[in-house]
């Protein structure tokens, strides 16, 4: 069964009409809370007798559009569209047109219907052969992924962005580098009006290695929080598993030093000076102000504690403003937490970090600029935060502070997360005071944002943030003045000095 051959307009216009029906219902499509106007076919293009490739533009009611990327193939029986008197279906239920897909990144090159092309940009080379089999994993959040042979991960984008996509640049940076601790990048597929035209090229698939026996940080941090919480394990007993996260976190401290070393050979690093704290300060600021309005309309009484210390924060932000030193900006990964790192089980024992396309609410230039790298340090702190809060299940995990097992796990793992990245980082950062106050800013902003997201979605959950915010102050008080009868202060997990307090 071969594909139509794309030369009847009214067929696309067919086929867009069903597409504007079907396209709402995926899980990976982003626009759900837009009303959907229409849908147009923007370009198509046949990669293999199995695949044809298609560049889909939503319409909204609003006047805004997105690309979305719908790869078809032949169906003989459940099809979901017709073009041309041809049925055709999902392209990633067919593990044919999987493979052609995959093998697409590495050596794949064809005009497509409106004159652009769809390139191959290979980075190891390796792919795989006609014999392997393929299956689409179900958990598809944002984008589709296949798995072929335990071997390869064919990771599908779906809602596209015009410019040089950032899993694509960096990935590919880091494996040409020998950077081991990110899934090798094979190659990845592009669209571009010409084969050289990096600007305007639109990121369609990327191939990569697939880590077979991995085990997501999340998860394993969730068991040892639960087991604290319900009093199974002690403290003691939870930092000394051989295969779980707090004995090793300093080493994914070390693990991401060396990432943010690494990018910035691969990049380029430049200066921080007082008018990057500015700026970081003046944008802070004003999501500060926007969520405190927020939170005093819709949660006046669950956001109490954080409306009076309105203050309070302002003055850690304007601290942030006063640096002089503010290190080193290199590439960043943009959205670091405990769900975008996997821990390989021996012999292996490695820590993998994964998805570098940045925060999807940010613009590309955003994701793709030099920063702090304590942003990412900021986004894993408050994720330690959010698994010591989950460690037990309850209606939004709504109280102000995790049982006390469980804070004293999201306390360590801080302590030992930040020995372990500053033992590697030094040259990214400025001194001592200046790297506190750079990642308690950046650490609150997080918290913020957080706080305006669990008003909006899970009101229940707003204790999380709020207590993160209102730690965060405290350290920052205690960072600027010491009690002078306490000799631990300022000491523990907000202290990025690189020493570590056994629990």
């Amino acid at each position: 069964m071969s594909l139509p051959t794309l030369t009847d307009d009214a067929g696309l216009g067919r086929l867009a009409a069903d597409l504007a029906a079907w396209l709402p219902h995926q899980r990976w499509y982003q626009d759900k809370a837009r009303e959907l106007a229409a849908v147009q076919v923007r370009d198509a293009a046949r990669l293999s007798d199995r695949l044809l490739v298609l560049l889909v533009e939503a319409r909204f009611a609003d006047g805004g559009t997105a690309d979305y990327h719908v790869p078809l193939a032949p169906a003989e029986v459940g099809a979901l569209f017709e073009l041309e008197g041809q049925g055709l279906g999902d392209a990633l239920a067919d593990p044919r047109a999987c493979l052609d897909l995959a093998r697409a990144t590495v050596d794949g090159s064809t005009a497509t219907l409106a004159g652009a092309r769809l390139t191959a940009r290979p980075i190891t080379g390796s792919r795989p052969d006609d014999t392997a089999s393929a299956r689409a994993l179900g958990a598809e959040q944002s984008n589709s992924s296949v798995v072929i042979d335990d071997a390869f991960v064919l990771k599908v984008l779906r809602r596209l962005e015009t410019g040089i996509h950032p899993d694509v640049e960096v990935t590919g940076a880091l494996t040409a580098a020998g950077f081991t601790h990110v899934p090798a990048q094979h190659g990845a597929l592009v669209r571009a009006p010409t084969t050289d035209d990096d600007e305007n090229q639109t990121a369609l698939a990327i191939l990569s290695t697939f880590l077979a026996g991995g085990r997501e940080g999340w998860d394993l941090a969730l068991a040892q929080t639960r087991a604290l919480a319900s009093g199974e394990r002690t403290i003691e007993e939870v930092a000394s598993e051989p295969d779980g996260l707090l004995g090793d976190i300093d080493r994914l401290g070390e693990v991401t030093a060396d990432l943010h070393l690494t990018l910035g050979e691969a990049f380029g690093v430049e200066e921080a000076d007082a008018r990057h704290g500015a700026a970081w300060a003046t944008e802070m600021r004003g999501q500060l102000d926007r969520v405190l309005a927020l939170a005093e309309a819709r949660a006046p009484e669950a956001a109490a504690s954080v409306l009076a210390a309105a203050d309070d924060l302002r003055a850690v932000f304007d601290e942030l403003a006063s640096l002089r030193d503010a290190g080193r900006l290199v590439r960043v990964h943009g959205d670091l937490h405990l769900g975008q790192v996997l821990r390989i089980p021996p012999p292996e024992s490695s820590w993998q970090l994964l998805d570098f396309e940045g925060e999807p609410l940010k613009s590309l230039e955003e994701r793709r600029a030099r920063t702090s790298p304590l942003r990412d340090v900021a986004g894993m702190l408050r994720s330690f935060d959010y698994a010591a809060a989950a460690s037990v299940e309850r209606d939004g995990a709504n109280g102000a502070e995790p049982p006390l097992a469980a804070g004293a796990w999201r306390d360590a793992a801080r302590r030992r997360f930040l020995g372990g990245y500053v033992r590697r980082a030094g040259p990214l950062l400025p001194g001592a005071t200046a790297s506190q106050a750079l990642l308690h800013a950046f650490e609150l902003d997080k918290a913020v944002y957080e706080l305006a997201y669990e008003i909006g979605n899970r009101p229940g959950w707003l204790a999380i943030p709020a207590g993160g915010i209102l730690r965060v102050l405290r350290a920052s008080h205690s960072a600027r003045d010491p009690d002078p009868t306490d000799p631990d202060e300022p000491s523990g997990p907000d202290n990025p000095s690189g020493d570590e307090e056994e629990p």
